[in-house]
């Protein structure tokens, strides 16, 4: 736990909250893809279906980077509905480059 703490510190201020509560209460996401151009994020569905609903915060470390993907909103996105909705972000908003390996720090999550 500590050492997440010390990671959250070095957040945004949303991603930074989010990080500093026990691991579990972090939105998981129903699956994640990557490719040469961009990566994709697939969330529930719910209250947050764009993706100006959502900071994504990116801490810069070796050997690779992590990336937090959190809701704006301090309470979170509400209701979770069926399905998911899929976020569409360039490498550049995450700062990375093509092939550069980073470390998504939500927790994976199977969809119901």
């Amino acid at each position: 736990m500590k050492a997440l703490a010390s990671v959250a510190a070095l957040l945004a201020a949303t991603a930074e909250s989010a990080l500093a509560q026990a691991p579990q209460s972090l939105m998981p996401v129903y699956g994640i893809t990557v490719t040469a151009s961009g990566v994709t994020v697939r969330v529930p569905a719910g209250a947050c279906a764009r993706k100006s609903d959502f900071t994504v915060a990116v801490l810069k470390r070796d050997p690779q980077s992590m990336v937090l993907l959190a809701p704006k909103r301090p309470q979170g996105c509400g209701p979770v509905g069926p399905g998911h909705v899929e976020l569409n972000y360039g490498l550049d908003e995450f700062g990375l480059k093509p092939g550069e390996a980073f470390v998504l720090a939500n927790p994976l999550a199977a969809e119901p």
